[in-house]
């Protein structure tokens, strides 16, 4: 008797062991979605855009037609306005960016400024445009992207 219950439990002790450790592993997840997680994956790509100047400021996942860029009389690039029938990732960086030099560099007030945004079509890593801003307007869609950038 007294041996059936040193193995019963010793057999509650081990389920109780063995699930805690793998509830460990359904632990509480970071915040990231899944769009947002395979937009890291184009920092690479995104990091040569820039020409690997600037600091890092963050990736987010733009569904299709949320990349509207809504500018009283300037002409947005045609790429960029085709990018917004497509699933895209926005990487931005804090620095100093010339549209020269940067890859398809386009600003909407022609001048260098202090934030670079990359757009890249997420299903060929393709770089549509990098975006180079002095500051980030609230009623563009890179200000509820990247709200620290204002």
């Amino acid at each position: 008797m007294r041996s059936k219950l040193i193995a019963a439990m010793t057999a509650v002790v081990a389920i109780a062991v063995f699930g805690g450790l793998l509830g460990g592993c359904a632990a509480p997840r970071n915040a990231l979605s899944t769009h947002n997680s395979a937009c890291f994956r184009v920092y690479p790509e995104a990091a040569a855009a820039v020409r690997r100047h600037g600091h890092f400021a963050g990736a987010q996942f733009v569904a299709p037609n949320e990349l509207i860029i809504e500018l009283k009389h300037v002409a947005v690039p045609d790429a960029l306005q085709d990018a917004s029938r497509a699933a895209t990732c926005l990487v931005a960086f804090n620095g100093h960016f010339s549209v020269s030099g940067v890859e398809r560099g386009w600003s909407p007030s022609g001048r260098p400024g202090r934030v670079a945004i990359v757009v890249i079509l997420q299903r060929n890593l393709s770089v549509v445009a990098t975006v180079v801003l002095g500051g980030i307007p609230p009623r563009l869609v890179f200000a509820h992207v990247f709200p620290k950038l204002r």
